[in-house]
């Protein structure tokens, strides 16, 4: 099973990302297999968990929440197609190539009400796991996210 978390970008311009393992942390940790070095970000906000074919996702007890498809979650199963949001991030599942396209739509990858939309003038930042050496991100990578 290949899974892919699909950053959804303004402009529609999107950015794969592959889980390295069964197990997969993201946080604001640099330890974690998907780093997101912001401040809502918890160190160590949720847990995506491949186990005989199922994919799930588990927060780990976040300040700000898990969302799949808008509602918070403790955990749950995911299927191709659904909606994560992570602090200020929105990525769509995708698993074995399904969904194929995926088009980034704000009515339906909302952000959870009274959150504030991270803006920076440079952009947020995340980190992924399997790009060349950054000393300062512990082997990650570095890729500007803009939010207009």
């Amino acid at each position: 099973m290949k899974v892919n978390l699909v950053l959804l970008k303004v402009g529609g311009i999107n950015k794969a990302f592959s889980l390295p393992s069964t197990v997969t942390i993201v946080g604001r940790r640099q330890d974690c297999d998907l780093c997101v070095p912001l401040m809502v970000i918890s160190r160590r906000h949720c847990a995506l968990n491949m186990d005989d074919g199922v994919l799930s996702i588990r927060d780990l007890g976040s300040s700000n929440g898990t969302f799949v498809n808008g509602e918070r979650i403790e955990e749950v199963d995911l299927v191709p197609g659904d909606r994560v949001a992570i602090g200020p991030l929105n990525f769509v599942v995708q698993i074995d190539g399904v969904p194929a396209e995926i088009v980034g739509d704000e009515s339906v990858a909302a952000r959870p009400e009274g959150r504030a939309k991270v803006n920076t003038e440079g952009g947020d930042l995340i980190a992924a796991p399997d790009s060349p050496v950054q000393p300062d991100m512990n082997n990650t990578e570095i890729i500007n996210i803009t939010d207009e």
